[in-house]
């Protein structure tokens, strides 16, 4: 699936192949063990998912400790360094600005706060689980098996510890939380375009009540350029999904079929790992990530579920004012704080000395503004994120849980991150519950940074678990998730404004309408959905503008657009000449709207681009660009459009930049501008930064269908090309709650992140074909696929 590569990418990529494929741990036989209190079977599949039968929890966590540290163990390596802000120690100064940011949110003191909350049996879980890392670590074939990345950097992987798990689970939660960073964008749309203006480019419509800065910030000091601090690819916060549930009164099978395909930044190897666990009364699959226990989202013998980022506003930012004559003092309703402070030592290879990052703490949150190059600005984070909480135990709980009730207080411990959890089990019901808690603000909605010093703007309580959105059996007979906005109008308690657009949602809302005997194959075809409601929106637009009658005085690059355009299916497939027009057209007319009266820099990061391409890549800002640009084209009063001469003009304007775009980097017949030439995806290693071990362990670049707002979302970064180098799904499952043994799954890449494994990239294809292969749920169905079969014995 990967184009073809130069002699030498072949040459090293061959050796390093063959070097790793010595490499590959043992999945056969019998392995003995200390820390087992009796044999645990595990069966690998043809796909290389590892099937785990044990007597108790002890000892199934425990081997799935082992069998994430035999496939993932560089990755695991990567991501508790990442965690505990130690990346330095091996990769030097690459990785200091991550150490510090990560340093700074306190990740591994989250974990440890986290532990205090943990009931015995979970802490006993999570200890088996690290043994059983260790136990693969200190046994000599996995000595003898290091994944080559471990070689490459000369580095040899230290025990591993509790908190290295713990703080894993706190990066999670980060990654998956919002929304300070949209504060800084709205402030600076504030102070650049006035508030009347900036409501215009509101998430929301905010036009009745615009948001108008509190006095004593000069929020235009906020620049993206000096907000861009750290430069290396460890920490990333995107992250989009889809779930939905069909009730049985609307499936083929007459019961709930739960779908679910989560949306990351595809690497290799990806972050799920597919597993399934079974002891005593526990017996779950699903996908899980290497470094915690457990299974994130699956299935068990009762119940299925499915998740999606709820976008809940759940961070705010405060600008605290610090005493310039003690800095360690600020000010809080007129007296002076003595702010905590913690000196965080960092190793840094290739230096003598370490670094020593001095940490401030005020009761808002951590001071971040160092880390995020913008000292002259003292920033404070609150974020739900950010406070100790029990989120581990509902994670355990939802594995085990048996029915509506039992699923809704697993959701209870999960305080952060906010998510929306879709269901449905094996007696018929399907719902949903939000996940994390949303804060209740003294005053406002924390739409831009606050002054921290008044004490006007704190939190002053949270929206009860009771009353966050959820539902059981709606009576559509179904339920759609999307990122999109989950609460009406009428919902008593302010939960944000960071919804994405609401196209996806719209789109398989419509497809699950239009038909009331959903097969799981219907589901199949939804997920590889590319069908482009903006893009339909966008081509009756200019259909009303420029009817087929009055074109023949059109210019010739104008009127020929508009024949692709108006002939165009809607669909984003990888052949698509008029998807492509489509995409190069809207790009250009946003642009023209609104870089000219903002600048190019606001405006790209209006449109969506963080504050750092590794950091923050997004924020909840991002596609609505789109939303704005339809709306303003249908208002025949739009200041916007009047400043750039007109509707008619402008389109033109848009379109005769696509086609000369278009003809430039394609060639100058349309049928070559396909949009799979434009849109594609490359699955990236973490060491294929550096050249020539791109041509080793990278894939792709792979051409795809979709774009941001279709249901196969395949997202690209705002003010870059039309690459997919944001988000893609990161897995897919569909599940007939009737049919547990025809449960489907897919991952992008593989099984495996050891080179050479033929479990390395074997998915992609399925993958990419929108294909998928079954989640084995018997014994029967397992013993019938079984690739391998190794037996942990009790060992002394």
């Amino acid at each position: 699936m990967s184009p073809q590569r130069p002699f030498i990418g072949r040459v090293l990529a061959g050796g390093l192949t063959w070097l790793g494929r010595r490499r590959l741990a043992q999945t056969s036989g019998t392995l003995s063990l200390p820390g087992l209190t009796a044999s645990v079977e595990i069966i690998r599949d043809r796909w290389g998912v590892p099937h785990i039968y044990a007597a108790n929890d002890h000892d199934v966590f425990f081997a799935q400790g082992f069998v994430h540290a035999q496939d993932r163990l560089w990755q695991m390596e990567l991501n508790r360094r990442l965690a505990t802000g130690r990346l330095s120690e091996m990769l030097g100064d690459l990785a200091l600005d991550t150490d510090r940011a990560t340093r700074t949110f306190g990740f591994e003191r989250l974990g440890r706060a986290d532990w205090e909350l943990l009931p015995a049996e979970d802490r006993q879980r999570i200890e088996a689980y690290c043994a059983g890392i260790n136990a693969w670590l200190d046994s000599p074939a996995g000595k003898r098996c290091r994944p080559l990345e471990f070689t490459l950097l000369r580095h040899r992987p230290q025990p591993w510890r509790v908190e290295d798990t713990l703080a894993f689970s706190r990066v999670m939660n980060w990654q998956m939380s919002h929304a300070w960073y949209g504060e800084v964008i709205r402030a600076q749309l504030i102070a650049a375009l006035g508030p009347e203006r900036a409501a215009e480019l509101e998430i929301s419509d905010a036009a009745d009540n615009p948001a108008v800065l509190p006095a004593g910030i000069e929020f235009n000091a906020l620049a993206g350029a000096a907000l861009a601090g750290a430069h290396d690819p460890f920490l990333k916060r995107r992250m989009g999904s889809n779930a939905w549930a069909i009730s049985g009164s609307r499936s083929a099978s007459g019961h709930p079929i739960l779908c679910n395909d989560m949306h990351l930044q595809l690497t290799v190897p990806g972050i799920w790992h597919q597993v399934h666990l079974e002891a005593g009364d526990l017996r779950v699959t699903g996908v899980s990530v290497p470094g915690l226990p457990g299974v994130v989202a699956g299935h068990n013998a009762h119940i299925a579920w499915g998740i999606t980022l709820a976008f809940t506003d759940c961070e705010d930012l405060f600008v605290e004012k610090f005493d310039p004559d003690q800095p360690r003092r600020y000010e809080f309703k007129g007296q002076w704080l003595d702010a905590e402070v913690i000196r965080e030592t960092i190793q840094v290879k290739g230096r003598r000395e370490p670094h020593v990052e001095e940490v401030l703490v005020t009761r808002h949150g951590p001071v971040i503004s160092d880390v995020i190059g913008q000292p002259g600005q003292r920033l404070a984070v609150s974020s739900m994120a950010l406070r100790p909480c029990p989120a581990l135990h509902g994670w355990f709980a939802l594995n085990r849980a048996r029915n509506w009730d039992e699923f809704v207080e697993a959701m209870r411990p999960i305080e952060a991150p906010q998510l929306n959890f879709a269901y449905a089990d094996v007696d018929g019901n399907i719902g949903y519950w939000v996940t994390g808690k949303v804060p209740i603000r003294a005053r406002g909605q924390g739409v831009v940074p606050a002054p921290g010093w008044t004490g006007e703007d704190e939190w002053i309580g949270e929206v009860p678990f009771e009353e966050m959105p959820h539902a059981l059996n709606p009576a559509a007979g179904y339920l759609v998730h999307c990122n999109n906005r989950i609460a009406p109008d009428d919902y008593p308690h302010y939960l944000g404004n960071a919804w994405m657009n609401g196209y996806r949602a719209r789109r398989l809302a419509d497809l699950l309408v239009s038909n009331d005997r959903v097969t799981a194959a219907d589901c199949r075809a939804m997920q590889m959905d590319v069908t482009c409601l903006p893009g339909l929106e966008f081509v009756r637009l200019l259909a009303e503008v420029f009817p087929q009658a009055n074109r023949g005085g059109e210019a010739g690059d104008v009127a020929r657009a508009l024949d692709l355009l108006t002939a165009w299916d809607g669909r984003l497939s990888t052949d698509s000449v008029g998807g492509s027009l489509y995409e190069v057209t809207r790009t250009a007319l946003v642009r023209a709207l609104f870089a000219p009266i903002m600048g190019e820099s606001l405006t790209t990061r209006w449109r969506g681009q963080g504050f750092h391409p590794v950091l923050m890549c997004t924020h909840e800002f991002y596609g609505h660009d789109t939303v704005v640009l339809l709306r303003m084209l249908r208002d025949p009063d739009s200041w916007w459009v009047g400043q750039a001469g007109g509707r008619e003009a402008l389109l033109r304007r848009g379109l005769t930049e696509a086609v000369a775009w278009l003809t430039a980097e394609l060639g100058p017949e349309p049928q070559g501008w396909q949009w799979g030439r434009l849109h594609h995806i490359a699955l990236p290693h973490a060491l294929g930064v550096q050249k020539p071990l791109d041509l080793v362990f990278n894939r792709g670049p792979l051409p795809i269908g979709g774009d941001t707002d279709t249901p196969l979302q395949t997202a690209t970064l705002p003010g870059a090309a039309f690459a997919n180098d944001a988000w893609a799904p990161s897995m897919r499952h569909i599940i007939d709650m009737g049919d547990l043994e025809g449960a489907v799954a897919v991952l992008p890449v593989g099984q495996s992140g050891h080179l050479g494994s033929p479990h390395y990239d074997d998915l992609l294809e399925l993958w990419s074909r929108g294909e998928y292969h079954p989640m084995l749920w018997s014994r029967a169905q397992v013993e019938k696929h079984a690739e391998a079969k190794l037996t942990l014995a009790r060992g002394g």
